[in-house]
């Protein structure tokens, strides 16, 4: 099968949609030919190949302060289509003006599409941006829905999302991400206390984050919990390993109350178990997810989590069995949950090994490409 993944950001400099990565991947050594039409993002290259997979990436107008690329790659996605005899177009991320250009081009050459959608309901907390994205919702995400031969959604929490724009209950296919915890994100690989002593943090008691520093990902929310917390704990060290447009006002609003805080910047994907080595409690206090990659991450190397109940979170997070649910934007339920975690270094162990089962026992690519393989044979008939 010839597969075309359209995707808004897909490795490079941003370390885009490491899943999607995985995914083109996996179809490739499962016999797939993948080819993937992506955005240009700093230095990236506009044409690689990776473990089998072509990579096109196009220009775009870069949104910083919504992290949101812009492009419509219609002639590309038409000589693409052409000239690798593409079966099946796979758009991933309703939000993107990629994905919907992608939609429009498989139905002019007549080639079966189908969409992901990664997330649950956005909104920015700007009224302008949340009225455009309702706008976006009613109108193109609409339309993605209604052309697309099949829907895939990372949760069966997120149908609700699916068919508020249009989706019918029929096209709808929960098929889950994963990451590789067995090559990469694995504890056995890494010596906590050392890296913790490298990054200067041996006396401290580590909160992690990973993601784009965005107002999404709730990250005020992390600092206002801490700044509560360490009135009464004195060796609280905030680390945080991503970027957005958020970073200066978040270093800011740290200095301002005097919190330890570290905030590292993009780094490579290879590199991230090394820093969730370092962590003693992983937190992502997220306002809106799909099913998050990180927490994924975190409980893969053996971390306690606290985490919101968004998206598809409780599918991971089993509540004081594997980790901690704290509704979104609760700052004070946040932090409870990470101060009953500080107090109890065995409950941060217990919780952490069974955060590891959870993704040994129920995420493994073995099982979830053939799901996708399956969505791919329907929506071709």
């Amino acid at each position: 099968m010839n597969v075309l993944i359209v995707v808004p950001f897909f490795g490079g400099a941003k370390n885009g949609n490491p899943d999607v990565v995985d995914l083109a991947v996996e179809l490739r050594k499962r016999g797939h030919r993948v080819v993937v039409l992506t955005t240009c993002y700093g230095e990236d290259k506009y044409y690689e190949e990776k473990n089998g997979v072509e990579v096109f990436r196009t220009r775009s107008h870069y949104v910083s302060r919504m992290d949101y690329s812009i492009s419509f790659p219609f002639f590309k996605l038409r000589k693409l289509i052409g000239e690798f005899h593409i079966d099946i177009v796979h758009g991933i991320m309703e939000f993107g003006t990629q994905t919907m250009s992608a939609t429009l081009m498989s139905s002019v050459k007549r080639k079966p599409f189908v969409l992901t959608i990664q997330g649950a309901a956005t909104t920015f907390g700007a009224p302008h941006l949340d009225a455009l994205m309702k706008t976006f919702d009613h109108s193109i995400a609409r339309m993605m829905s209604l052309k697309a031969s099949r829907v895939i959604i990372l949760s069966e929490r997120l149908s609700e999302r699916a068919q508020k724009i249009g989706v019918t209950r029929e096209k709808i296919r929960v098929v889950p991400t994963t990451i590789p915890f067995r090559e990469e994100f694995n504890p056995e690989f890494f010596d906590s206390h050392e890296t913790k002593k490298k990054l200067g943090f041996d006396e401290k008691l580590v909160i992690g984050f990973c993601g784009r520093l965005v107002r999404l990902k709730g990250l005020i929310f992390l600092l206002n919990a801490l700044d509560l917390l360490q009135h009464d704990f004195d060796n609280l060290q905030l680390l945080v390993v991503g970027d957005g447009p958020e970073r200066h006002y978040l270093e800011s609003f740290a200095k301002e109350i005097s919190l330890p805080t570290e905030i590292v910047g993009w780094v490579k994907r290879d590199e991230i178990p090394t820093y969730l080595s370092a962590v003693d409690i992983f937190v992502n206090p997220s306002l809106t997810e799909g099913l998050p990659l990180t927490v994924m991450e975190a409980m893969a190397m053996q971390k306690a989590v606290v985490a919101t109940d968004v998206g598809g979170t409780s599918d991971l997070i089993r509540n004081h069995e594997n980790g901690f649910l704290v509704p979104p934007s609760d700052i004070r339920s946040l932090a409870t949950a990470i101060r009953t975690l500080v107090l109890d270094g065995k409950l941060r162990l217990d919780l952490g090994h069974e955060a590891r089962k959870m993704i040994e026992n129920n995420f493994d690519w073995n099982v979830i490409i053939p799901k996708v393989e399956k969505v791919y044979e329907e929506a071709l008939r």
